[in-house]
């Protein structure tokens, strides 16, 4: 605990554990512990209101601490000495009993320190001052006032220089912020001890435990139901997926639960006490830092009754989307806001797959209903080449003509059928075929395809591994996927086509095959070329999408592809770094069938 302490605070720490200790030990001798009895009572008494916090309710959002009550009943009665036993212990069951999680050696020893410090120095102030137990009631009050105010300053400001010293805030900031209204409490306080000191000694000390013991039940009753709903509270922050985060009117960070550390890389204790704007990028910063000061001031603004989209910025300085939800609490005088963040990447990654699908689509139908109409067009050009041909004599001069017509006509009802691919729109053949038969037929092409200087290797496993779909389809999707590893490879390199078969279980079938678990044929093909960046990927598949120069590339090859392979019920995806090659990998659902269902290449 000690070492994970900022230097300053830890110097600090382990200089008021030091001075408490040493106060603590050369003075207690000299006490005053007579009467005994009454002592030990309150030294019960402070010990128990300490561990459970035990408070009476003053007024509306006030409280007043009841071991404080008994401090100040022990500096009247038995001075600063023997308080010091009273308030170390007070500080001991506070940090031990009743707590969430164990307290650190460290923090014991300081809250222990800091009020056996705190008590001797305003019982010193209370004598100075003339102060005693058997003084008028009339020359009590300047004493009494004088170490009450004392008490209170020695207590905050050993607190508020802890807290400000571990989270790197203003110490100035700190006290005034929470502990500067408490102070009417304490005085409050010290007028409560004074007047149970008088009707005990003039009714008895067991008239007044039986009188005090009603109302003590009853604060213990509050505090234990206002326990429970900390807790409630408490487990919630804890819970939240969301990032839940508190700023005060400077917008300073009070609160910063898990989800939120998780979220945006930074520890809570280092985030306390910190601008929330070091969550926003530098260009978003006065924009927000105007609309949060205006909603925390009057409640209006692009903040009220609104969830905002903004960017958030890590701590790593990468940015990302965030959906922002503000409620703003407490008073016009003092009054903080909650702020609840969700990282909505993954919504926002969600919404452009929709749209790029949508796209899909819509250029699907386009391009289905223009390859028809095109298609019968060119079903006339074709009859009236052939009744060219038909009627010009082998030597005719127009001959050729006619041929270069009928040709054209052939390329363009290729191009026809790619686009019915496409739009998967194009009548297929499916039948039961063993997929590394279809690919090994096409091995002595491939190779003559890319060329001596790139090494190409086909991995097929012993077992035949058998699919429903179009054999001439899938064909077609090889030979587009190894040009494209050939066109990435422009100074050779390395092409390994594979086919084999996996069992896909739930787990991994979310990120490949859309949730679909199950047995697959899967068909790669990889390359040691040029890769692929993350911006090219996103759009690999889109129609006329190409990287290749003007004249070099269609841009229906992939999205052929993607249409072939969705049209036989499969899944496609690519694992690619620039630099370091890509890899296509296709997976169709495998089938059962006997051996006599495969097709000869």
């Amino acid at each position: 605990m000690l070492r994970d302490l900022p230097p300053k605070a830890r110097w600090y720490t382990i200089s008021v554990i030091a001075a408490g200790g040493f106060t603590f030990a050369l003075l207690v001798p000299r006490a005053t512990l007579t009467p005994f009895t009454p002592l030990v009572v309150l030294m019960l008494l402070s010990s128990l209101t300490s561990a459970f916090k035990v408070h009476f309710p003053i007024a509306s959002g006030v409280t007043m601490s009841v071991s404080y009550v008994v401090d100040i009943a022990s500096l009247i009665l038995y001075g600063p000495h023997a308080t010091m036993i009273v308030g170390a212990l007070s500080g001991w069951a506070q940090s031990t009993f009743n707590t969430p999680r164990k307290n650190p050696p460290v923090r014991l020893l300081f809250n222990m320190a800091s009020l056996a410090l705190t008590v001797q120095v305003a019982g010193q102030v209370f004598q100075r001052l003339g102060g005693s137990r058997d003084a008028h009631v009339g020359s009590l009050i300047v004493p009494l006032a004088a170490m009450a105010l004392t008490y209170f300053f020695a207590n905050t400001v050993f607190i508020a220089g802890a807290v400000a010293l571990s989270t790197n805030q203003s110490p100035w900031r700190i006290w005034k912020t929470d502990f500067a209204s408490s102070a009417p409490s304490y005085l409050l306080g010290a007028v409560s001890a004074a007047a149970v000191i008088a009707v005990s000694e003039s009714s008895g000390y067991w008239l007044t435990l039986l009188l005090t013991a009603a109302p003590l039940y009853m604060t213990f009753k509050l505090y234990r139901a206002g326990k429970a709903t900390e807790a409630r509270q408490g487990a919630i922050l804890e819970a939240a997926h969301d990032a839940i985060i508190t700023i005060d009117q400077h917008l300073h960070i009070r609160e910063f639960n898990p989800a939120a550390e998780q979220m945006f890389g930074g520890e809570r204790m280092n985030m306390l006490g910190r601008n929330f704007d070091l969550l926003l990028p530098p260009a978003q910063r006065e924009t927000q830092r105007q609309a949060l000061s205006q909603y925390m001031t009057r409640g209006e603004g692009p903040l009220g009754r609104r969830q905002l989209e903004l960017t958030g910025l890590r701590a790593d300085g990468t940015e990302f989307p965030i959906d922002v939800t503000v409620a703003r609490i407490g008073s016009e005088t003092r009054s903080e806001m909650t702020i609840f963040v969700r990282d909505i990447t993954e919504r926002r990654a969600l919404e452009e797959q929709l749209r790029q699908s949508q796209k899909l689509e819509a250029i699907g139908r386009l391009a289905g209903g223009v390859a028809h109409d095109f298609n019968n067009i060119l079903m006339s050009i074709m009859g009236s080449a052939d009744l060219l041909l038909m009627e010009l004599a082998g030597e005719a001069p127009a001959r050729d003509e006619a041929t270069e017509i009928k040709q054209s006509v052939e390329r363009g009802a290729a191009l026809t059928r790619q686009l019915l691919a496409f739009s998967r729109r194009q009548p297929t053949r499916a039948k039961l075929f063993t997929l590394g038969d279809v690919v090994g037929g096409l091995e002595t092409m491939l190779r003559r395809l890319i060329g001596p200087e790139i090494e190409f290797e086909l991995v097929r496993q012993a077992e035949p591994t058998t699919v429903m779909a179009d054999p001439a389809q899938m064909e077609q999707v090889v030979l587009n996927l190894v040009i494209n590893a050939r066109d990435a490879m422009p100074k050779g390199g390395r092409l390994t086509v594979r086919v084999d078969e996996i069992d896909i279980d739930e787990t991994a079938a979310i990120a490949l095959v859309e949730g679909r678990a199950g047995r697959y044929a899967r068909l790669s093909v990889s390359d040691t070329g040029t890769g692929i960046d993350e911006q090219t990927r996103a759009r690999l598949f889109e129609p006329f999408f190409t990287t290749k120069e003007h004249g070099k590339g269609t841009g229906l090859g992939l999205s052929i592809v993607y249409g072939i392979v969705k049209q036989s019920a499969g899944y496609i995806s690519v694992v690619s770094e620039p630099g370091r090659g890509a890899t296509f990998i296709i997976y169709l659902p495998a089938k059962m069938a006997p051996e006599a269902a495969t097709v000869p290449a």
